[in-house]
């Protein structure tokens, strides 16, 4: 398995990762799981195949596919080798560039074409056929520095409560969110889920166990400590907690073998 980023910067209002995933012959069959990380994406399978299974519903994923919010963790499978290549979304980017109600990708990976024909006539003449990946960068970075977004009063305050939330690393309560947008929780509640596909709530509960993780992966602070430094009372609520967003047991988790998890939760 082999997993590479790249520069982003010039999209970075847009885009918080360009990535590559490929998986040799001698590497499959493989099997991960996938903790979301509170983006949509946008991805292109050049070849190979792969499929999602959430609660036991298998979703194959071919060609390029549009991928929705998810709150808890699935599984990924290669079956045989494969490449592609990734869009990770700004949290509000999808809703700005598309102007629709992202909450309906919620827990979905779709082909693209099917899910909208606009976006799908801009990304596939760069993501439709494998090519160097400096390329591609090139031409999306083109693209999203020229796109029309939907800018408005709704999407500037939803991009301060997620820079609210990720600055917190999500230990705080939505109360501390409304004193600085100064706006009602229920227009709050609305419009976050509308915007960025989950309620504040799911996607600051999300936040602050995937930054748990990534100290954890990134072997910066023992996990007894994470546990009291992310607010879990005792070790049972951080259980309850693993449970809910890895779907098995801590010690479950760390007796199993994620590379493609390991490797990408250690990317701060």
């Amino acid at each position: 398995m082999t997993l590479n980023y790249f520069d982003h910067s010039p999209v970075s209002n847009i885009i918080e990762e360009y990535y590559e995933l490929k998986f040799s012959k001698k590497s499959v069959p493989f099997e991960s799981t996938v903790l979301p990380i509170g983006n949509t994406h946008i991805t292109s399978v050049f070849y190979g195949k792969q499929k999602a299974i959430l609660n036991k519903e298998e979703m194959p994923l071919n060609g390029i596919i549009i991928s929705g919010q998810f709150f808890r963790s699935y599984q990924y499978h290669i079956s045989k080798a494969s490449h592609s290549f990734g869009i990770s979304f700004h949290p509000t980017a999808l809703y700005k560039i598309l102007n629709t109600d992202i909450s309906e990708l919620y827990n979905k990976h779709l082909h693209l074409s099917q899910y909208n024909d606009y976006l799908f006539k801009l990304i596939s003449p760069i993501l439709g056929i494998s090519k160097p990946s400096e390329t591609i960068i090139k031409e999306l970075n083109e693209l999203f520095q020229n796109i029309d977004l939907t800018i408005n009063k709704s999407t500037k305050e939803i991009d301060i409560a997620v820079a609210i939330i990720k600055d917190k690393e999500g230990l705080l309560n939505i109360q501390e969110i409304l004193d600085q947008i100064k706006i009602s929780q229920k227009t709050l509640e609305n419009h976050f889920k509308k915007i960025v596909g989950l309620t504040p709530g799911k996607y600051t509960h999300l936040y602050r166990f995937l930054k748990l993780m990534r100290k954890y992966e990134s072997g910066e602070i023992d996990l007894n400590d994470l546990i009291h430094m992310y607010d879990y009372y005792d070790r049972s609520h951080f259980t309850k907690d693993f449970k809910l967003f890895m779907q098995q047991s801590p010690k479950d988790y760390f007796n199993t073998n994620n590379p493609l998890l390991n490797e990408y939760l250690k990317k701060q």
